[in-house]
């Protein structure tokens, strides 16, 4: 009997002891309305914090896109000192599914120590921010256009298969580019039609590269490489 009542006396305290701390637990409770300022705050905060993050990762992908770039140049200066001194030029006949724009890859790879058919896990040739160009073979899994596509008759002067040494703005030349800079739009911030100043990631013939405003005129359906920008701006197609 006596254990039977030390069992019960002692279920009795803990009953006592657990209301003791669901009613201190109801004492320190949040009310509704502290609730909603609680998650007011939260929510300002993240709307503070989410566009400084978004800004930081972009710039991140932008220093990647130029440490591409800059592979690149050289992997084009390379070539040049090949082929005396001449800038890329598809073979004839052309054994790949598109120009030069896209295939040059295919001939500069070498020097930056790869080989074999284009692939898209070449990393060197994707922009970080590129969500649709570099998964395409035509544009031979690469972000990166060459300033050097074939041309027809009414087609701006470009730098396919000339002489470096030939160029005769060499800081102002566009070598390669990110293909929004030739289409219009820009990947920094992501914005695919064309607009005014759009800044691309391009590599210039000197070997420097930059982020660089490309002229749009505003005409629907116009692509900035089809017309020379205004002097102002800080790149040429030709060169000249």
């Amino acid at each position: 009997m006596m254990a039977i009542s030390a069992i019960i006396n002692e279920s009795a305290r803990a009953r006592s002891f657990n209301l003791a701390i669901i009613m201190k637990s109801r004492g320190h409770a949040f009310t509704l309305v502290e609730l909603l300022v609680v998650i007011a705050v939260i929510a300002l905060l993240a709307a503070l914090l989410l566009p400084a993050v978004a800004r930081a990762k972009d710039r991140a992908r932008q220093t990647a896109c130029r440490s591409n770039l800059g592979q690149l140049n050289l992997a084009f200066h390379a070539y040049a000192d090949d082929f005396h001194d001449a800038l890329p030029t598809l073979p004839e006949p052309n054994p790949y599914p598109n120009g030069v724009g896209a295939y040059y890859k295919q001939l500069i790879k070498v020097y930056l120590g790869l080989d074999g058919p284009a692939s898209p896990k070449e990393m060197v040739f994707i922009c970080p921010s590129d969500r649709e160009i570099f998964t395409q073979l035509r544009h031979a899994f690469t972000s990166y256009t060459f300033n050097g596509y074939e041309l027809d008759a009414n087609s701006l002067p470009r730098i396919t298969g000339q002489p470096l040494g030939a160029i005769r703005q060499p800081t102002k030349a566009v070598l390669a580019a990110e293909f929004p800079t030739f289409f219009g739009g820009s990947w920094h911030p992501y914005k695919i039609a064309a607009y005014s100043d759009a800044r691309n990631m391009v590599a210039f013939v000197d070997g420097h590269v930059a982020a660089t405003k490309i002229f749009w005129n505003g005409v629907p359906d116009s692509q900035p490489r089809e017309y020379e920008p205004p002097a102002n701006y800080q790149y040429s197609w030709s060169g000249r």
